[in-house]
């Protein structure tokens, strides 16, 4: 923590959309999340991509917050999914957050044990982030391969990988006159 200015610009990993828009988009290696910039591009991207009668449908359902919130994730698994997997695919932002819309929507209807899901917890009929939204497994296995890929330093072939455990581990040195206090 203290050494951070030393190391800034070392703990990013870009993930390049390198085939379709050649946008980049900034992760934090430590959090596994995107730098606020990074976000912003990443929600301006799911933006562009959603189609605007799917954006009005979800709009209904959802507040903008829970949109933004939900689209971050979905877009940066779809841009993981085709510029950085082998093979690549393709996810479509908009059938994703339909899909999670319409399993909220059947989620809350149907619980019963808490006095409803999050529309009740509203009262409005709107759904509410995080009561009872869940990602699709698709994006949820892209996410995770996503997260391992930005805790590498976004090594794609083996030799290059720090793995999982080197780059997640704390480095840190006792003082040499350190002896730990104990009680008898």
């Amino acid at each position: 923590m203290f050494d951070y200015a030393e190391r800034y610009g070392h703990r990013f990993v870009k993930l390049i959309d390198c085939r379709a828009t050649e946008k980049e988009f900034e992760f934090d290696q430590l959090l596994l999340m995107p730098t606020a910039r990074g976000y912003r591009a990443l929600v301006e991207q799911a933006r562009a991509e959603i189609d605007p009668g799917v954006m009005r449908l979800l709009s209904k359902v959802w507040p903008e917050s829970t949109i933004e919130n939900l689209s971050f994730f979905a877009m940066a698994a779809a841009v993981y999914a085709r510029s950085v997997a082998d093979p690549p695919y393709s996810i479509d932002v908009g059938k994703v957050l339909l899909k999670t819309a319409a399993f909220c929507r059947l989620r809350c209807s149907r619980r019963k044990e808490t006095g409803g899901g999050c529309m009740a917890a509203m009262g409005s009929g709107r759904h509410q982030l995080p009561k009872c939204i869940k990602l699709p497994r698709d994006v949820e296995a892209a996410w995770r391969d996503l997260k391992r890929y930005i805790a590498t330093g976004a090594a794609l072939k083996e030799g290059e990988a720090l793995g999982a455990h080197e780059a997640m581990s704390v480095d840190f040195k006792l003082p040499s006159d350190y002896s730990p206090v104990t009680s008898c």
